[in-house]
């Protein structure tokens, strides 16, 4: 399982090519959408490890993504209407 590094973020290839087929989202996109200046860091209450991030990526939709604290992406999704008043609101 090679690592892939982009940016302050990595990943295991194997795990960004199975969220692709989930999720429709490429973890090179969650990495570019983790670096706009709106995206918001939240700790998740189940794993506190991890942070949850709603943050709009350059395809002009709003991504949740889950990384470690380290910088490691996990999974990225679309947001959900909920996750997306989250983040627009900047609750």
């Amino acid at each position: 399982m090679p690592t892939v590094v982009h940016g302050d973020f990595e990943w295991d290839s194997d795990k960004a090519r199975a969220n692709v087929s989930s999720h429709g989202v490429t973890f090179e996109e969650a990495a570019v959408a983790m670096t706009n200046p709106m995206a918001v860091d939240f700790e998740d209450a189940k794993y506190p490890d991890r942070l949850i991030t709603p943050a709009a990526s350059p395809r002009d939709r709003i991504l949740y993504v889950v990384t470690t604290e380290s910088g490691r992406i996990i999974s990225a999704r679309r947001a959900t209407t909920h996750e997306r008043r989250i983040y627009e609101e900047g609750d």
